[in-house]
């Protein structure tokens, strides 16, 4: 899982809007593996078309066995305290837990979890993706912690 999460971080660095055909092409000749570059093109496509409930009104989240087993005590508990205040509607931290999930990773630890979220604001459309750039330092480096 290591490389396709090196895969994603390597298109955010590196490449601008291309598409499938052409991004597979340059990751192939910098070297990584063909099954890597799928699952993580696979997981950038996630982004795209999920149309939620624009109300996004508060609601009480249970979880399901293979989130409580994938999602740490202290990832749903970074989740809740982000959505309660205010940083992430509903329509959002389900968006992160589907990315989460979709990575396949046995447990989630509190800097990934962080990334992804990051990931998820900064591919999100309204104001809540307006902080999303204050996250980085001007080298380049998240502050997010």
């Amino acid at each position: 899982m290591e490389d396709v999460l090196d895969i994603i971080t390597y298109l955010l660095d590196h490449l601008d809007d291309e598409d499938d055909e052409s991004l597979e092409r340059h990751l192939r000749a910098v070297g990584f593996p063909d099954d890597d570059i799928q699952r993580a093109l696979d997981w950038m496509a996630g982004f795209a078309g999920d149309d939620q409930d624009p109300a996004n009104r508060p609601a009480l989240r249970a979880y399901h066995p293979l989130e409580l087993q994938r999602l740490s005590v202290g990832s749903r508990g970074r989740l809740h305290e982000l959505e309660r205040l205010g940083v992430i509607t509903p329509a959002v931290r389900e968006r992160i837990i589907d990315r989460l999930l979709a990575l396949d990773l046995e447990d989630t630890d509190l800097p990934t979890l962080d990334w992804i979220t990051f990931m998820v604001l900064a591919n999100e459309s309204g104001p809540e993706a307006l902080w999303v750039d204050t996250l980085l330092g001007s080298d380049g480096q998240r502050l997010l912690h």
